[in-house]
C-alpha cells in the first residue's frame, strides 16, 4: 500500500526565513543601539540556494526624522554580530548571509493615502463651486 504524504504547508526556505526573522528581531532588541530603537523586522526572504537572506525592516520614525543614514549605518555595524548568532542557531548545512533592506510598503501606503485624500479634497472643492 502506497503511503500518502501530507502536503507541506511551508517550504524549507520559509521556515529558515522565520527563524532568521526571530533571531534578528531579538538581537536588535537585546543590543540596545539607540540608532535602532524603533526598527521592526517586517520580513525575511531567503533564496532557494540558501546563499542570501534579505532582511526587510521598517523604521518610520527614523525615516521621518531624517535619521535614515544613521539607521542604515547602525544596521551595518551590527550585521556581523547578528550573522554569527544566525550561524550558531540555524540548523542547516549552509546559513544564508544576511543583508538589510528598507521595507517601503508603509511609506508607499501613506503616500497613496495622501494622494487619495488630495483627490477627494479636490472633488469636494469642485462640488462646492
Amino acid at each position: 500500500m502506497a503511503r500518502r504524504s501530507s502536503p507541506k504547508p511551508f517550504q524549507r526556505t520559509d521556515r529558515i526565513a522565520e527563524v532568521i526573522r526571530s533571531i534578528v528581531a531579538g538581537e536588535l532588541e537585546r543590543l540596545g543601539d539607540e540608532r535602532l530603537e524603533m526598527v521592526t523586522v517586517t520580513a525575511v526572504k531567503v533564496d532557494g540556494s540558501l546563499d542570501t537572506a534579505n532582511v526587510y525592516y521598517s523604521a518610520f520614525t527614523a525615516e521621518a526624522d531624517g535619521r535614515g543614514d544613521q539607521l542604515e549605518q547602525g544596521l551595518e555595524d551590527i550585521r556581523w554580530r547578528i550573522q554569527k548568532k544566525i550561524n550558531s542557531q540555524v540548523r542547516a548545512r549552509r546559513t544564508p548571509q544576511i543583508s538589510f533592506h528598507p521595507d517601503d510598503v508603509l511609506t508607499e501606503a501613506l503616500r497613496i493615502e495622501q494622494l487619495l485624500n488630495d483627490i477627494s479634497g479636490d472633488r469636494t472643492d469642485e462640488d462646492s463651486d
